[in-house]
């Protein structure tokens, strides 16, 4: 189609071909696959849903365990062509993290039965759009056995996702579950951590949940983690009561990481934590992010760094 720009000028404007696309792929490709054959870095590219058939359509991907598709132009439409490739079966980490994904196409692979990634061992769908109730599908699939971690932080996630979690069987190899900034109320959170899932846990971050004390002593209460070691907690906007609670845990007695940065709590509460006569194992304890990390060096002595200058600015 030409298009007239001043007096006699003329630009064209061209699409290219699927063949012109198919042929530009494997040029960026094949070096790519050469420097690491296992992983193949593809973030920030500004990959439409047509680069991704392209991708997935290549047979030079039989050495790649990981893949990074973070950052893109991905939406729900191709999902289950990712999750449905012949030449990704061998995939063992999946990044879609920072894309237009809404839900539907989490849903679609949830209830496929045409999914090939079963040897996925780690998950990120962080901060797309995805709702509430399409992570809760996800998790009662029974799609991927083996997935170990799953980052599922920065969506709609809430209460239908929590309650999921409170009667999900499938997910037995599920070690590492990141859900920050959410939306979990204290009923659904009941409901979660009854769960037997819980107790196969590892690492669990609930980071600006605004938890708030009831809900952090919901999770100091309940009778489960047996397998927790990590446990992040920073921006819940709990103070005193929450911080003693977590003190006095014993269900969270294995803990040996625990970032409650940027919470309410003074002195006192972080006293508690740093006191506790059940939580003994700890290698890491952050109360203030971005000011100590070092296991050795805690600053709960110091009050006004416990929690940020506006206490509203979560």
């Amino acid at each position: 189609m030409g298009i007239e720009r001043g007096g006699n000028s003329e630009y064209e404007e061209h699409e290219p071909s699927l063949e012109e696309k198919t042929a530009k792929w494997e040029e960026t490709l094949k070096p790519l696959l050469a420097e690491d054959p296992c992983v193949l870095k593809l973030s920030g590219k500004y990959i439409s849903n047509d680069d991704v058939k392209i991708i997935c359509d290549y047979q030079g991907l039989a050495k790649v365990r990981a893949l990074d598709l973070s950052d893109n132009q991905i939406s729900d439409d191709v999902l289950l062509t990712i999750f449905g490739s012949e030449n990704l079966v061998q995939i063992e980490e999946l990044f879609l993290g920072i894309n237009f994904l809404t839900g539907q196409g989490l849903i679609d692979i949830a209830g496929s039965n045409e999914i090939k990634l079963e040897n996925l061992k780690k998950l990120v769908v962080s901060d797309n759009r995805l709702t509430d109730l399409s992570v809760a599908e996800f998790m009662r699939s029974k799609n991927f056995p083996n997935l170990e971690s799953l980052d599922i932080g920065w969506n709609e996630v809430g209460n239908e996702t929590a309650k999921a979690l409170g009667e999900v069987s499938a997910f037995a190899s599920l070690q590492c579950l990141e859900m920050e900034r959410g939306y979990i109320e204290i009923e659904a959170l009941k409901e979660m951590v009854q769960g037997s899932l819980m107790d196969q846990l590892q690492e669990l971050d609930l980071s600006a949940n605004k938890l708030k004390d009831e809900g952090v002593q919901v999770l100091a209460l309940a009778s489960k983690w047996k397998s927790l070691k990590a446990l992040r907690l920073s921006q819940n906007m709990f103070g005193d009561d929450g911080a003693k609670a977590l003190g006095e845990s014993v269900s969270l007695a294995g803990l040996t990481q625990l970032y409650i940065g940027r919470n309410y709590f003074g002195a006192e509460g972080a006293q508690a934590i740093y006191e506790s006569k059940t939580i003994t194992g700890l290698k890491t304890l952050v109360l203030k992010e971005g000011v100590e990390s070092d296991p050795g060096l805690v600053n709960y002595s110091r009050p006004e760094l416990l929690r940020p200058d506006d206490p509203n600015s979560i």
